[in-house]
């Protein structure tokens, strides 16, 4: 079965603003490769894996729309929209919205509440648990509203780094149970409770800083293959010894805002899991 990817063409890519530390300093520039970049990595996916990519028509002064991890979290056919917390991000809402709904989506949002999802809500893959990042871009409230429309358990894990503003940047949830993260990212209580989440301790595949700087967390997972900007040989090795094959592609246009591979994409078949 394919896996069905929501990505955006970044026409209109660049740094118009700063809203996130990795964006200070690069106001004004303009991704000359960004387009190359993009499709290398719509290559990649299509070498890694059977996927079928669905686009969302890019759109003059949102730059970020291209981050479609950002667009909802998805359960099934239910999209709860993001709510963004910046006023530069809250246009992208109302597109997102009108694509799920055009695609057979039952279309929610959490009104007042900072919410921005799948950049902050991953499903475990292997246990019916959503992990929720808050502190950043979505609010702490978020956890018992996304727990009140989705049947599953929700883990909130508090974001402590700024650099590491949203969830998908510090972790990675794998289909063999394995969960990718950078635990400097998370408060110590939050840390505490992603280790209790996970249980064993052979399933956390903790990713050193030099790894994190390079988004290597931010990574999409398809069949057995993980795409991703960047790993170190050690990461890899890890990887590989799991079973899982390894692509690296150029996608340092998209760092210069702080993104990478899985910002870039949205999977349109999600939702908890559930055991066969």
């Amino acid at each position: 079965m394919s896996t069905r990817l929501l990505m955006c063409p970044p026409t209109y890519f660049g740094v118009n603003y700063a809203i996130n530390p990795w964006m200070n300093g690069n106001i004004g520039y303009t991704a000359p490769e960004a387009q190359r970049q993009w499709d290398r990595l719509l290559e990649t996916l299509r070498v890694a894996g059977d996927v079928e990519i669905h686009c969302v028509e890019p759109a003059p002064n949102l730059p970020d729309l291209v981050f479609t991890a950002n667009a909802a979290i998805l359960s099934k056919q239910q999209a709860i929209v993001s709510t963004f917390r910046f006023p530069e991000r809250q246009p992208e809402s109302p597109i997102f919205a009108d694509w799920f709904a055009h695609h057979g989506y039952s279309v929610s949002d959490l009104g007042q509440i900072s919410f921005e999802g799948a950049g902050d809500a991953l499903f475990d893959r292997r246990k019916p648990v959503l992990y929720l990042g808050y502190g950043w871009r979505t609010d702490a409230a978020a956890v018992a509203q996304v727990a009140s429309q989705l049947d599953t358990q929700v883990v909130g894990l508090e974001l402590h780094d700024p650099r590491f503003y949203h969830l998908d940047v510090a972790l990675c949830p794998l289909s063999t149970g394995h969960v990718m993260a950078y635990m400097d990212a998370f408060t110590p209580a939050a840390q505490d409770t992603l280790r209790r989440t996970i249980g064993d301790r052979e399933y956390l595949l903790e990713v050193e800083q030099e790894d994190a700087l390079q988004f290597a967390c931010n990574a999409v997972e398809i069949d057995r293959s993980i795409i991703l900007h960047s790993a170190s040989q050690r990461l890899r090795e890890r990887l590989h010894s799991i079973g899982y094959r390894v692509f690296s592609t150029e996608l340092s246009e998209f760092l210069h805002t702080g993104g990478s591979a899985k910002c870039l994409t949205l999977k349109l078949d999600d939702g908890p899991y559930a055991a066969s």
